[in-house]
Order: structure tokens, then C-alpha cells, then sequence
């Protein structure tokens, strides 16, 4: 009988929240607003957990309609959000924001629902790591902040965490760098025995920062591969290996100006 009161007060409130909700951009979607959290937690009278609940289901719903629909579903960050705010221990939300939200997504409502992860679940690297992939790739392009929240995981005594996400903040730290030190911090790393087998990952590093596509095979690629497998060799001279990398760097694309 408890269950079936909580239940009934829990669609009351959602109902009375929906009346004084806050509208959102218009997308052409039914779901055109979501209730502000504080809202939700005067009137739910102590049942936060379960409104937090049943908002995220119904955005799980409303996700799984768009897919079968072929409409973009643009409020999974916002319904994360408000799931999360009413109950920041939720885990589910922060799991699925962070592992289906595009990377390189404009939208930025995700941010605030992977900060509250990092710092409601410091020690889960998974979630750090979709918030981190996200500031290097999303709109911003912030590897500091990226390269910031990865570091601490380097000296976890997590067992169960890949031998490269103790190293991955390295990456976001290249990232941020001018292509200089990049290139200076990459060949010393090639050198260093914690490192050792990470040989993939600097070929991809590298032909980044020179504003190559890693995946895209291409004459330059190729110089840039001989170069790093020289240097882990220690068959090539750290200076000559760093200036013949220089060169390599790809210029920018000229655009012609069309005169009338």
C-alpha cells in the first residue's frame, strides 16, 4: 500500500512540476519542456529518488521513440541533468549521457551531468574518461581540462583499469600544446621504459599534431611512422628526429579568392 501511495504522489508531482516548468528550445519534438529540479523537490516531500526515477525512464522512452522515428532526440543531457539533480547517486544517467552523447556535439547540456559524475564518482575512471574524450572533442576542444580530470588516475591502485588509461592523460596533455613542445614531450616519451609498447599511440599522437588524419594513409604519415620507430630504436638522434618532424607538419589549406 506504501508503494501504490508513493507511486500516486510521485505522478502528482510530476504533473504539478510539468505545470511550472521552464520551456526549452523548440525542436519540433513533443517534449518541448522539463520542470526545474527545485521545483520537483519542494513538492515531491521527500520522494526525490523515485520522481528522479520516473523522469529518466520517461527520457529513456522518448530516446527510444526518436530512434524508431528517425527525429533527433536533443534532450538526453537535460533529462540526465534533472535525474541527477534530484538524486546525484543515480548512476545510470551519468553511464548513458557520457556513453551515447556525440563527441563532437554542440550541445553542451552533458557537461554539467558528467561533472556531477567525476565528482560524485571520483573513482570511476569510465565516466572520467566519456567526460574527458568529450572536452577534447566537443565544441571547446579543452584538452587541459581533459588531460586534468585523467591525471589522477595514473597512480590508482584500481586493478581492474587498462594499463593506458594510467597513461591516456599524456595524450590531452599533447593536445594542449603548441606543436613544438608537443613534438619535444612525444620523442621523450618514446624514450621512457613506462612506455614501452605504446608505439601505436605515438604514430597517432604525432601525425595529429602535425594536423594529419591517422587513419588517412598518405606519404607523410609514413616519414612520420619511420621517424618514430627510429627513435624507439635509439637508432635515430632525438634533435635530427624532432626538426625532420617539423618539416613534415602539414600547412594549411590556401583558400582562392573569388574576384567579381
Amino acid at each position: 500500500m506504501r508503494f501504490i501511495i508513493s507511486i500516486l504522489i510521485s505522478v502528482v508531482i510530476i504533473a504539478t512540476a510539468y505545470l511550472f516548468s521552464k520551456p526549452l528550445p523548440d525542436t519540433g519534438l513533443d517534449e518541448s519542456f522539463l520542470p526545474k529540479a527545485e521545483y520537483v523537490r519542494y513538492l515531491s516531500a521527500g520522494h526525490e529518488v523515485t520522481a528522479s526515477g520516473l523522469f529518466w525512464i520517461r527520457g529513456l522512452i522518448d530516446l527510444g521513440g526518436s530512434y524508431l522515428s528517425g527525429e533527433e532526440y536533443a534532450y538526453l543531457g537535460h533529462v540526465g541533468e534533472l535525474a541527477t539533480q534530484l538524486d546525484s547517486l543515480f548512476y545510470t544517467p551519468y553511464y548513458f549521457v557520457g556513453g551515447v552523447t556525440p563527441i563532437s556535439s554542440k550541445d553542451t547540456s552533458d557537461f554539467s551531468v558528467m561533472r556531477r559524475a567525476h565528482r560524485v564518482f571520483p573513482e570511476d575512471w569510465r565516466l572520467a574518461l566519456y567526460f574527458a574524450i568529450r572536452l577534447a572533442n566537443g565544441p571547446f576542444k579543452n584538452n587541459a581540462e581533459a588531460a586534468e580530470i585523467m591525471r589522477s588516475y595514473s597512480t590508482s591502485k584500481d586493478t581492474s583499469m587498462p594499463e593506458y588509461i594510467r597513461k591516456i592523460h599524456r595524450t590531452f596533455e599533447i593536445g594542449a600544446m603548441q606543436t613544438e613542445i608537443a613534438i619535444q614531450t612525444i620523442l621523450e616519451d618514446c624514450v621512457k621504459p613506462e612506455y614501452k609498447g605504446f608505439k601505436n599511440s605515438f604514430y597517432a599522437k604525432t601525425i595529429r599534431v602535425l594536423g594529419y588524419d591517422p587513419l588517412e594513409k598518405r606519404p607523410e604519415t609514413e616519414e612520420i611512422k619511420k621517424t618514430i620507430d627510429g627513435i624507439i630504436a635509439q637508432q635515430m638522434h632525438p634533435q635530427y628526429a624532432y626538426e625532420r618532424l617539423l618539416r613534415l607538419k602539414k600547412e594549411p589549406e590556401e583558400t582562392t579568392e573569388i574576384k567579381e
